[in-house]
């Protein structure tokens, strides 16, 4: 069930204890959730057969069916519902092994109602983002078939507005940036964009064909044109006739080969090798290069002339470090992408293993990070992604992470409910330096509402203002 904004989160509350329970109804109740609260564990299993909750929140020790048994049986019957865990002290280590199975998170008895609301409050924030974002990667998919560029950073909507540009018109395009910020992508959306969707768009990695093969790749081969040519074979560029064809790091491609291709683009016609019959097609070219080809141009790497060519509409791919407020969108789509790939639902992830994802430089991009949360989710077994999930250099990006090599500092452990805490207040703080100390400008970044960033905030002595109405961003 998708939390939808305006309608009550729904809750199920299963607590023996009739004092606990009422009291904890009627907060929750307060705080806006539509609250289902139960005695046992059997009734409680009974209502979440016929009715699905965004939350279960539930006693460890309960009569009848025990909470850990009740959280496995909800997990197979609503895999996306957030399950937490009261426990006792004694109790600890088994709510933190079924934390490892995908419970959301316990709350060590006794304890605060603030606290409760709190972490209740980032549960329910976290929810509705991620099912939100969900929701719209389905429909990205349906529509385009396949991953599109999307973030709320002025970096990606300055890159999208020029996307759409490029794809408006009908020239050639010039792609740059560094490996792995998803130049391929920003080729194919100008080519979904465009009056050629729904032809072929082809891919060739110049970096990648051996020089003595070039022309034959390119342009085709009749048979027996050269040794081991035993039939006539389409090159790419007749292959991409009526589409667009992508030449990915054009400036790997020889000077001897860049003669050629110029000739193609200034006459849209070719020879295959071992004929002289003139081939005439109808190609849009993209290019793309982690090279600065006008370097290249300068020390005589790239002919000029074809750099010129190709350099119609250039379009700056931004480095994933230039676009923080992008991550938390970027992770949430990754996540339900190899989520699907892999059979699993969609792995929660812990605050602080997002603060340090929010945080890293990312030397190799994008990929760096597909390949990161991939690795994530494959370790934690579909449960929560926490720090110990992430790369060691990622995990280290979160400032006092222990060390996954060496033994624990215990000087430095502390209850993970504070450091989760504490990792979440370090990254609120980040994004609003980020935002310039707009508050709503962060609280947009973050996905959550106003008044949920100021309960964030409350104690840092970063809201000072009364509390904002209660709104959604």
């Amino acid at each position: 069930m998708v939390p939808v904004p305006g309608v009550p989160t729904k809750l199920l509350l299963v607590e023996d204890d009739r004092i606990v329970r009422i009291t904890v109804r009627d907060a929750l109740t307060k705080a806006g959730y539509a609250v289902a609260a139960l005695a046992d564990g059997v009734a409680a299993l009974r209502a979440a057969e016929a009715e699905r909750f965004d939350i279960v929140l539930t006693d460890v020790r309960l009569p009848g069916l025990d909470g850990i048994a009740l959280f496995r049986r909800i997990r197979q019957l609503h895999s996306d519902a957030a399950i937490l865990l009261f426990t006792a002290h004694a109790e600890v280590d088994d709510a933190v092994a079924v934390m490892r199975e995908g419970a959301r998170d316990y709350i060590q008895k006794p304890f605060e109602m603030d606290e409760l609301l709190l972490r209740l409050g980032r549960v329910r924030d976290e929810l509705a983002f991620r099912r939100a974002m969900e929701a719209g990667a389905k429909d990205r998919s349906a529509a385009r078939g396949g991953r599109s560029i999307h973030g709320i950073s002025a970096s990606t909507r300055r890159l999208l507005d020029r996307i759409d540009a490029a794809a408006a018109s009908d020239v050639n395009v010039l792609i740059g940036g560094e490996t792995g910020t998803g130049k391929d992508l920003c080729a194919r959306t100008i080519h979904e964009r465009s009056r050629r969707a729904g032809q072929p768009f082809v891919v060739v990695n110049c970096a990648a064909l051996p020089e003595t093969l070039i022309e034959a790749e390119l342009f085709g081969h009749e048979k027996g044109a050269f040794t081991g040519a035993d039939r006539r074979r389409v090159g790419r560029f007749e292959a991409a006739n009526g589409g667009t064809l992508l030449l990915d790091e054009i400036g790997e491609l020889p000077v001897a080969a860049q003669v050629k291709l110029l000739r193609v683009l200034e006459t849209s016609t070719f020879e295959p090798v071992g004929t002289s019959t003139s081939v005439k097609v109808d190609v849009r070219i993209i290019a793309a290069t982690n090279r600065d080809l006008a370097d290249a141009v300068e020390k005589g790497a790239f002919r000029k002339d074809l750099f010129y060519r190709l350099n119609v509409v250039d379009i700056e791919v931004p480095t994933l470090r230039e676009r923080p407020g992008d991550i938390p969108i970027l992770v949430s789509e990754f996540l339900t992408d190899i989520a699907a790939r892999q059979g699993r639902p969609v792995p929660p992830i812990d605050p602080a293993a997002l603060a340090a994802l929010a945080t890293y430089r990312y030397p190799g991009n994008v990929r760096e990070l597909i390949h990161s949360l991939e690795r994530a989710v494959a370790i934690s077994r579909g449960g929560v992604i926490c720090l110990e999930h992430l790369p060691p250099a990622i995990a280290a990006a979160a400032g006092s992470a222990p060390s996954l090599d060496g033994p624990e500092d215990e000087e430095r452990v502390e209850p993970l409910a504070s450091a989760v805490a504490r990792f979440e207040r370090q990254y609120v703080r980040r994004v609003l330096e980020r935002a310039g100390g707009h508050r709503a400008r962060a609280a947009s970044l973050l996905g959550i509402s106003r008044k949920a960033l100021w309960v964030r905030l409350r104690g840092e002595g970063a809201a000072q203002e009364p509390e904002p109405e209660d709104e959604t961003t």
